[in-house]
């Protein structure tokens, strides 16, 4: 688990959202560890997962990038409204 800028973050979810992304699971937590995104990619299907200020599992095809895309960016700015770190655990 490492401190990472938000910044940072947004750009690894931008690429998880794409069939070429080295990362099958990435997890985000704020400074509490109170609230979290998880993205989870299998090469077809992307599975975002808040936990937080809401609770519940969505699931995005890979071949609609932006809808996939706009999706996990807008739960991040949910879920990390004034945050300027974030912790990573990614796989």
């Amino acid at each position: 688990m490492r401190l990472i800028p938000v910044k940072q973050a947004e750009t690894l979810l931008k690429k998880i959202c794409s069939n070429k992304s080295k990362y099958i699971e990435i997890k985000l937590l704020t400074a509490k560890k109170d609230r979290a995104i998880s993205v989870k990619s299998d090469g077809l299907k992307l599975i975002l997962i808040e936990a937080g200020y809401l609770h519940f599992t969505k699931e995005y095809e890979l071949a609609d990038t932006a809808t996939c895309r706009h999706a996990v960016l807008a739960a991040f700015k949910k879920e990390f409204p004034r945050s300027s770190r974030a912790y990573l655990i990614a796989k």
